[in-house]
């Protein structure tokens, strides 16, 4: 074992030497919902396994929670090291044949959860793994709910469609050991799921996506924190995108029907931003009605242009308002029949809410994040190691 940034390894039960599959867990500082997915998962009635949790500046009282429960890999890191390393740190110390990993503040229900997962993972290299908002009584956590209805359709038709993809969702997700090996551990980077995902694909890796069981994952509690989210992920996005562009081009190219279709249902508001900028603010035409308004004030013969002209611009943002409600409401059947294929709730009530202002915002940070990364050339996250 390394012991360039171990502090301490806590290892009790039996010995993990050629177990079938590792359970890894990182964290920083740690939290009573890591304690409790860490007795949780030790407690999974499937005897072939481990579970390594790393932990970057642990809390004192987590600890000393994480060293009395048994069966479990703890190594514990006086210092920050990031997720990637802590990730690494962990795959260095496991030896299961499947890897699964899971972030600190997801939550597993099912008993039989691994055995599911392996059984999933037949013929397969690498996994994506449903996620369940917890609906916490917010608004909140019902709008972030029909966004991860969304990324689980979107995983589950790139399976369908093309059984390989470009990206996982990080908070859970599996691979086979030996497509690790083939192309090597994670490397430093702000969205690393992206990242493993990206090279699995030009692996020729077999994707699948694990829907008879799941992980129930665990919203931002408020709106700052969910922008403090959002913006890191804006800018890992952006600064994976400028890295693997021609990549991304190139998977957009050889599978466009499932690649667009998951796109414009993980994020709705490309289509109705783009609607809003073909269809512009019209600026000659409102110059034009303003002129012959005021010459229609003195000349009556006027008055006819400058009719046709009001009439002309009010068409136009009717034929925006119909495209935009168009759009929402092919989106509304979109995603109520994606959240259907994955049997997660709709909460319809709430769509309007989610595509005309969630989106939006989302879209923003979205794009200020690449402004920030490809022309300001600022690829630092606040309060984020890579």
């Amino acid at each position: 074992m390394s012991s360039r940034a171990i502090a301490e390894v806590v290892l009790e039960g039996k010995a993990s030497q050629g177990r079938k599959v590792s359970v890894i867990i990182p964290s920083y500082r740690g939290s009573e919902r890591l304690v409790r997915l860490v007795k949780r998962v030790a407690s999974l009635p499937y005897e072939d396994k481990e579970v390594v949790v790393v932990v970057d500046e642990p809390l004192r009282e987590v600890a000393e929670e994480l060293r009395r429960i048994g069966g479990v890999k703890l190594i514990l890191r006086p210092k920050r090291g990031g997720k990637v390393s802590a990730l690494n740190e962990a795959l260095r110390e496991s030896s299961g044949e499947v890897v699964i990993f899971l972030d600190d503040d997801v939550y597993v229900e099912d008993d039989r959860f691994i055995e599911k997962v392996l059984k999933a993972m037949e013929g397969y290299d690498i996994a994506d793994i449903k996620k369940v908002i917890v609906d916490t009584g917010g608004i909140l956590s019902k709008l972030v709910y029909i966004e991860y209805a969304s990324y689980n359709f979107a995983s589950k038709l790139m399976a369908r469609a093309a059984r390989r993809t470009v990206a996982v969702n990080g908070a859970a997700f599996a691979v086979r050991r030996k497509a690790l090996d083939e192309i090597g551990y994670f490397r430093p980077s702000i969205s690393e799921d992206f990242d493993i995902a990206l090279r699995s694909f030009k692996a020729k890796h077999n994707f699948t996506y694990i829907e008879n069981t799941y992980v129930l994952n665990y919203p931002p509690s408020d709106f700052r924190k969910w922008f403090k989210q959002r913006k890191r992920w804006a800018i890992g996005l952006a600064a994976w995108l400028e890295e693997n562009f021609a990549d991304a081009l190139k998977t957009l190219l050889r599978m466009p029907h499932a690649v667009i279709p998951g796109l414009l249902l993980a994020l709705p508001s490309l289509s109705s931003a783009l609607i809003t900028f073909v269809l512009s603010n019209h600026v000659y035409e409102k110059t034009a009605y303003l002129f012959m308004l005021t010459l229609s004030s003195l000349v009556a013969q006027a008055l006819p242009f400058a009719s046709i002209l009001l009439l002309n611009i009010q068409l136009i943002y009717l034929v925006k308002a119909g495209a935009i409600l168009t759009a929402f409401f092919v989106f509304l059947f979109w995603q109520f029949a994606a959240s259907r294929a994955v049997k997660m709730k709709s909460y319809l009530y709430l769509y309007p809410v989610y595509f005309f202002v969630y989106q939006p915002l989302w879209l923003t940070i979205l794009l200020a994040g690449f402004i920030r990364v490809i022309v300001l050339r600022r690829k630092s996250v606040e309060d984020w190691v890579v």
